[in-house]
């Protein structure tokens, strides 16, 4: 008989197995950007949120500050974004896509929109549905773990 841990074993095993094969198919789908996943994700986020300030760019993505200066210092030297002065506080720099930026912003969503239709080819609406319902539920029992 299957215990309830190591059916959870396996549910956290096929979590990050879809993780990876994702990030996967991504590399495939976008191979001559030279982004990666997390990287292009920024710029799409970049991209809905103009001048946003990078402490609330790695709260969104749950980053580290370093984590995500080191980020966005190499999508600045690659040309993809651009980082202003805010006119109300000179240590504030606003993040802007660049033109470039906004031009491979086209590249990326043909990829993550080609990855939903791969990764949900087989599935109906109900079983989206359902499974959208079952993770949500687990990240709001593990977050309610977390602030304890």
């Amino acid at each position: 008989m299957t215990t309830k841990l190591t059916k959870f074993n396996e549910l956290n095993q096929i979590l990050r197995l879809y993780m990876i094969n994702s990030h996967r198919l991504f590399s495939k789908y976008t191979e001559n950007l030279n982004l990666t996943p997390q990287q292009s994700r920024t710029l799409s986020y970049i991209e809905r949120h103009p001048g946003i300030i990078q402490r609330e760019l790695a709260d969104n993505f749950h980053l580290r500050g370093a984590s995500a200066s080191n980020m966005l210092k190499n999508l600045e030297r690659d040309g993809y974004i651009i980082r202003k002065n805010d006119p109300a506080s000179a240590r504030v720099k606003r993040i802007y896509l660049t033109q470039y930026g906004q031009k491979t912003i086209v590249s990326i969503r043909k990829a993550f929109s080609k990855i939903n239709d791969d990764a949900s080819h087989d599935l109906d609406e109900e079983q989206l549905d359902e499974l959208i319902h079952l993770l949500k539920n687990l990240n709001k029992h593990l977050e309610d773990f977390i602030d304890k």
